[in-house]
């Protein structure tokens, strides 16, 4: 069990960790195919994958911390996600 814990908060800490770096380093708004993407979409797409297929329990905790942390950072614009808008 502690293990499992452990692997979420690192995962949490590791997201939280990159989003700093990010934000410091492009501050700009991220485009992908000229569609705006939103880090909180990517929390979502990491959830989501859990339910595809196998992992391991201390994987799947760590990418639950992972997804969990880019989706708190980004909750704000919860109501712009999977939008996907046009770069101006």
């Amino acid at each position: 069990m502690i293990p499992l814990i452990l692997s979420a908060i690192v995962g949490l800490a590791l997201s939280e960790i990159t989003i700093h770096y990010w934000k410091k380093k492009y501050p700009s708004k991220v485009y992908l195919f000229e569609r705006r993407i939103h880090h909180g979409e990517i929390g979502v797409i990491l959830l989501s994958i859990l339910s595809v297929g196998k992992i391991s329990p201390i994987l799947s905790s760590f990418v639950i911390g992972c997804g969990l942390g880019l989706i708190r950072n980004d909750f704000q614009d919860k109501s712009k996600w999977f939008k996907f808008q046009k770069k101006r």
